[in-house]
């Protein structure tokens, strides 16, 4: 066994899930624990994970996260981590809060980058000047403007974060469920109760936690371990002594049939929006077996609409949806069922209907099929490890979790003998009895009732500079290399369609593209509404429960949906197309293709079971819309004001947006069920068997000639399909539009059209991080601000912002600001490897495949990819300026559209020509 100086090897093993091995590590003179994961992902990462458990609502651990990355000894200026996420060739940079642990991981595929990061992250956290710069505090944390008013970037956070009614909800259930521990309180922070955090306090809070024996450190991927450990133990660890005592997590004891209510304060106040969430413990975190054996059940019985635990619950019309929640992640993993758009009356009876529904389940016994389905989904999951988050970043948080609830920071990057224990279990009742074992006690209720909204009642020197972050290492162009070539594709055809093969190892992942360039924006629009339907619906083989469970059985992933994105050929056209993805083990193809069939072509969309499908399905969607708008209005009100100007954003609008959901509202108004699957029934027909198809493969060769065997003789075959054209519609005259929400934050977007420059990615970054994160998220207190570029249009906007008027005219200043800026070789070096950097971020496959459809449909090449390149490297002080100078005359004219709130959208009227209540 490999020995390092400073430290002392408590064990190492394989790890055939991380593809490499793990060594867990304890440094001698600190007491801190490291985790090795060694394996040959290029894109490394780092993390370190503190535990830090709130004794109160003022968000403490958050503003704290907040502010050790505003400044620090060895790097003395005010936003080094802006600097960063501007300079870096990172992956991902990032910190986060959760409930009983903070944790700090970066990921990039650059050496250098690698250890410049590693010693900034290090010195942030050990050696922060917020502890002697009480500005850092309020800035981040809460000041008292001359008004009156309170601010601060997590107060603002926060304001928006618990404007919704989900988050009031989940905040009374911890308060309810763990009344005497860390997890009863807000670790994000309480608006009304942040400003009752002193400063004093916050640096005792800091000091009792930030220690070298509370942290977990992880180290990722493939390098050199040696040499970042001496680093680690020279630098920080060697001069940080253990401490007396650690602080602790405590147990709750249960509480359970405790039942509370609260209000939802609201301007439209609705009898049937009341909500109403059940909970029960699960156990402790360290019965890892229990505790995925949980995951597993809960998705078997309460996955979709069709599983048998929610369509009971359903059955009885008690709201519009139920969603369940579970996280295993803290020292008491807790379950969660959630009754939405219910009435008082109804809401009131859900705990009885969850005690029959799992009363029925258990006298039947718990289907196998379904365990085993969702079993084969779990465990595929593991190994696939999807969504955005790199490897080595999920690593990091793993190993801070399972470290802080049993010591061992490996815990949970083990999985394969948990699954394989759980199989053995499938057939002898294990389940059924852990079933009824879960909801046997009395749940904690919480049930929360819309409301109207109350009526209110009549010397020292600085730590930091505000100067440039002076790295030991820092990089330049010539570290962003060529960029990588993407894997050739060979295109052909099989069974009236054309076939795209990318090779690959691994899994194997199959997405099937149908043009809709001949449809209307209306019909468009029906397709989208059909892609939610599909789970629910069944089919003249299999009910839409079984061909679920067959398709979790069988498939890692299955998925509908349409897709729009703007191509590079003459004129830019819209490539419109509906989308069936698989992703799956190569030895399932011929299930892939026989289930994808069914699951697109076979679905029957009218009858009685399809009628209550839609208008279930509907309700459903236009609850989550609601909800989304006060949580990301950022989002709804950057595509709305861009599709008066790109046909992309035009019909992603007329689909989920704003239009889209009208166009929801009309159709549950209007409660034609019949008449929609007939109108579902006449698209389908229109696109399966006429629109031109692209069936994309990355895979095996072997694999390859295996789908051409099999495509002739499926329902995907056709003699004669149409040719791919380019989706058209015409385009709205702008309307500058302000949305009223409910919550105190607000969501301020300014678009105008731009053609497509690359290097106007280079202005929009300085724009974000030189202008607009000091002016908006440093001054104003918005949590985040920025400028994108996209194809045909450009926009600011701001998140979680406490303002709206103000921050248009922080808008209207900022292009003749940079204009009038002088900009060094290291200020245009850093913001242009920053720009690079973000076209050679890492991806997972399966997105990695979907990226490479995208750029065939689109028409890029790597050529033009290397064009790009040189054009952003070739941005100079006077192309930057001009830049600049340019874009103040081009936003001048530009679309308003906000989502805030009737004070600030009252306060602002004058800036919009229309104002809507959502």
């Amino acid at each position: 066994m490999k020995q390092y100086p400073g430290y002392t090897v408590v064990r190492s093993e394989d790890c055939p899930e991380q593809h490499g091995t793990l060594t867990v590590l304890t440094h001698d003179v600190s007491g801190a624990t490291i985790l090795l994961v060694e394996n040959e992902d290029v894109n490394k990462a780092f993390g370190i994970g503190f535990g830090t458990f709130p004794s109160d609502d003022t968000g403490v651990f958050h503003i704290l996260e907040h502010s050790v990355l505003a400044g620090s000894e060895k790097y003395p200026v005010t936003s080094p981590f802006l600097q960063l996420l501007k300079s870096s060739m990172a992956s991902f940079l990032n910190a986060m809060t959760f409930p009983d642990k903070t944790v700090y991981p970066f990921a990039t595929p650059n050496e250098t980058d690698f250890k410049n990061l590693m010693d900034v992250y290090l010195n942030a956290v050990f050696c922060p000047l917020a502890m002697v710069d009480k500005a850092v505090f309020e800035q981040e944390g809460w000041h008292r403007d001359a008004d009156g008013t309170v601010s601060g970037v997590v107060y603002n956070e926060m304001q928006g974060a618990l404007a919704a009614p989900d988050a009031q909800l989940e905040d009374a259930l911890e308060r309810a469920m763990f009344p005497d521990t860390a997890y009863g309180f807000v670790s994000g922070g309480d608006p009304a109760s942040i400003p009752a955090l002193t400063y004093e306090k916050y640096q005792r809070v800091y000091r009792r936690h930030y220690s070298a024996d509370n942290c977990c450190v992880t180290l990722y991927g493939k390098m050199d371990m040696a040499e970042k450990l001496d680093f680690l133990d020279r630098e920080y660890l060697s001069k940080m002594p253990k401490g007396t005592s650690q602080p602790k997590l405590t147990l709750q004891s249960e509480q359970p049939g405790v039942c509370v209510k609260i209000p939802y304060y609201t301007e439209k106040p609705e009898a049937d929006e009341v909500q109403c969430a059940l909970a029960w413990y699960t156990g402790t975190f360290g019965d890892r077996e229990r505790q995925l054996a949980v995951e597993i059940l809960l998705d078997a019985l309460l996955g979709t609409n069709q599983s048998p635990l929610k369509a009971a619950l359903l059955e009885e019309k008690l709201g519009a949806d139920i969603d369940v929640g579970f996280d295993d992640s803290t020292l008491q993993p807790v379950l969660e069922l959630v009754l939405r758009g219910a009435t008082e009356e109804t809401a009131e009876q859900f705990a009885a209907a969850v005690r029959r529904a799992v009363d029925g389940i258990l006298a039947e016994g718990i289907p196998a099929e379904l365990l085993l389905a969702s079993l084969n989904a779990a465990e595929f999951a593991s190994l696939e490890r999807p969504g955005s988050l790199p490897d080595g970043v999920l690593d990091a948080i793993h190993a801070a979790t399972g470290w802080l609830h049993t010591g061992d920071p490996a815990l949970l990057l083990h999985t394969d003998k948990l699954f394989a224990a759980l199989r053995e279990k499938l057939d002898s009742g294990w389940f059924n009895e852990l079933l009824r074992e879960l909801f046997a006690p009395a749940p904690v209720q919480v049930i929360q009732v819309p409301t109207l909204p109350k009526k209110d009642d009549e010397n020292a020197a600085p730590a930091r500079t505000d100067g440039k972050l002076v790295l030991d290492h820092p990089l330049t162009v010539a570290d962003l290399g060529e960029g990588s070539p993407s894997a050739e594709g060979v295109v052909g055809t099989v069974a009236g369609a054309e076939l795209l093969h990318h090779p690959s190892k691994g899994s194997l992942y199959l997405n099937l593209y149908y043009d809709l360039g001949g449809l209307s924006e209306e019909e468009v629009q029906y397709l989208d509404i059909l892609t939610d339907m599909l789970d629910e619906l069944d089919t003249p083989r299999h009910t839409a429960r079984e061909l679920n469970t067959l398709r979790s059985t069988w498939l890692g992933d299955s998925t509908a949906c349409i897709a729009f994105w703007t191509g590079r050929q003459e004129e830019t056209p819209c490539h419109a197309k509906l989308v069936l993805s698989m992703s799956l083990l190569e030895r399932s193809l011929e299930k892939a293709i026989e289930l994808g069939g069914e699951f697109l072509y076979e679905t029957k969309l009218t009858g009685e079971k399809a009628e209550a499908a839609f208008a279930r399905v509907l309700s459903q969607q236009k609850l989550n819309m609601e909800q989304q708008f006060i949580q990301m209005g950022n989002q709804y009100a950057m595509v709305r004001a861009m599709s008066h100007y790109a046909v992309e954003y035009a019909l992603s609008e007329a689909c989920s947006g704003v239009t889209g959901y009208k166009f929801l509202c009309g159709l549950l108004e209007q409660a034609d069920w019949a008449a929609l699957g007939k109108k579902l029934e006449a698209v389908r027909e229109k696109v399966l068997h006429h629109a031109a198809l692209t069936i994309s493969l990355h895979g095996s060769e072997a694999a390859k000639q295996k789908l051409e065997a099999l495509l002739p003789g499926s329902v995907f075959a056709e003699e004669a399909r149409g040719t791919a054209k380019p989706y058209t519609q015409e385009l709205t005259a702008p309307v500058n539009e302000a949305f009223l929400i409910d919550g105190g934050v607000n969501y301020d977007i300014l678009a105008w059209p731009q053609e497509r420059k690359p290097e106007r990615r280079v202005l929009a970054r300085v724009m974000s991080y030189e202008y607009l994160w000091h002016n908006i998220r440093e001054v104003g207190g918005a949590y985040g601000t920025g400028m994108l570029t996209r194809a045909g249009a450009e926009a600011y906007y701001t998140y979680r912002d406490p303002h709206m008027a103000e921050s248009y005219e922080t808008f209207a200043k900022g292009p003749a600001e940079l204009a009038a800026r002088s900009y060094t070789e290291k200020d245009l070096t850093d913001s242009i490897v920053g720009t690079v950097s973000e076209m050679d971020k890492p991806m997972k496959p399966c997105a990695e495949a979907k990226d490479l459809d995208r750029r065939y449909f689109c028409g890029i090449t790597d050529e033009m990819l290397a064009a790009d390149r040189r054009a952003l490297c070739g941005v100079d002080e006077a192309a930057l300026k001009a830049m600049a100078a340019d874009l103040g005359k081009a936003a001048e004219h530009g679309t308003r559209v906000a989502f805030g709130s009737k004070e600030a959208v009252e306060a602002a009227k004058e800036l919009f020509d229309r104002v809507e209540t959502l």
